[in-house]
């Protein structure tokens, strides 16, 4: 009869030791606010070369999957919200926004997108 009782420690120790590897293991996969709030808003300081308009909308889809991405690498679901909706903002350049009177108002709403993202981290 006393097998069982050492037995049942061992087991929940063998149990509490998996869970704690599983928390580990999830926070490994996600950076810090920090360092995706540094990352995005790097990416986020985009503008476009209004001398190539096709490279602008090349690079400004570069940026927001680069956006997606770090949301997808944050627990924070306020910051991911904003880091989706900031890539969208920079990943709807086309090149008819790359003139000098058009990117003015695609420069106007990124700014406010932008704002947003950087309320969310800090």
């Amino acid at each position: 009869m006393r097998k069982p009782l050492i037995l049942v420690p061992t087991v929940l120790a063998g149990l509490l030791m998996l869970t704690g590897c599983d928390a580990i293991n999830e926070a490994s996969s996600t950076l810090d606010k920090a360092e995706v709030c540094t990352k995005a808003l790097s990416a986020a300081g985009f503008s476009p070369d209004l001398s190539n308009p096709a490279g602008a909308v090349e690079e400004a889809q570069r940026k927001a999957e680069e956006l997606r991405g770090l949301a997808d690498q944050t627990s924070d679901a306020d910051l991911q919200r904003e880091l989706r909706e900031t890539a969208d903002q920079i990943g709807s350049l086309e090149q008819s926004d790359v003139s000098p009177a058009d990117v003015v108002g695609w420069s106007n709403r990124k700014l406010e997108q932008v704002t947003q993202l950087t309320q969310a981290c800090g």
